[in-house]
């Protein structure tokens, strides 16, 4: 996607998860930079459940993680590709996850 002046607009990938599994979760971990840097994104934030910082409402006791893609089609490229369906394959039943795709602002 691209702005009234051409810019292109980046998308965001936001997971808000709670991993149950934490040894059987790093297989999944190992496997994402590669798909990651093929479809050009990165992590813009990290944030483990202990450390996240509460500004208003109830605790979540979740862990936050936001990417950045070139594009909102980018992360959805990433979500949808055969690199990541089997990827996630790592990830069933070690967490629960609620994952949401953004466009970003222009010129962010």
């Amino acid at each position: 996607m691209t702005d009234a002046a051409g810019a292109s607009v980046p998308g965001y990938l936001l997971v808000q998860g709670k991993v149950t599994d934490l040894e059987g979760f790093k297989a999944y971990n190992a496997a994402l930079p590669p798909i990651y840097k093929k479809f050009g994104g990165h992590y813009i934030a990290l944030v483990p459940a202990h450390k996240v910082e509460l500004a208003e409402g109830e605790s979540r006791n979740e862990s936050i993680l936001i990417a950045k893609f070139p594009s909102k089609e980018a992360a959805w490229g990433f979500w949808k590709s055969a690199e990541y369906e089997a990827a996630k394959k790592l990830r069933a039943g070690k967490g629960t996850f609620f994952v949401t795709v953004l466009d970003g602002l222009p010129g962010t």
